[in-house]
């Protein structure tokens, strides 16, 4: 059985997760389809990943390995 984990996103816990998730996976937990502001991009900050590096950004089309208490923001941004 796969381990899952509990994140925060936006302030909010999430239980249940899977350990490696994509910018994607992080978007739909935010923000659930249909977007709020569906035409703009969304920024991904981080911290305590288990991934390295531990604080970052997520970047469209990248994953990141993540333990309990890994908190992200997610953020719509203006398109340029």
């Amino acid at each position: 059985m796969e381990k899952r984990f509990t994140i925060i996103v936006n302030g909010e816990e999430v239980k249940d997760v899977k350990q490696v998730l994509t910018f994607v996976d992080v978007l739909d937990i935010a923000f659930p389809k249909p977007r709020p502001v569906p035409d703009s991009d969304y920024s991904i900050t981080f911290k305590n990943a288990e991934s390295s590096p531990r604080n970052g950004q997520l970047n469209p089309g990248g994953t990141i390995e993540v333990k309990n208490g890994t908190h992200f923001d997610v953020t719509p941004t203006n398109k340029s």
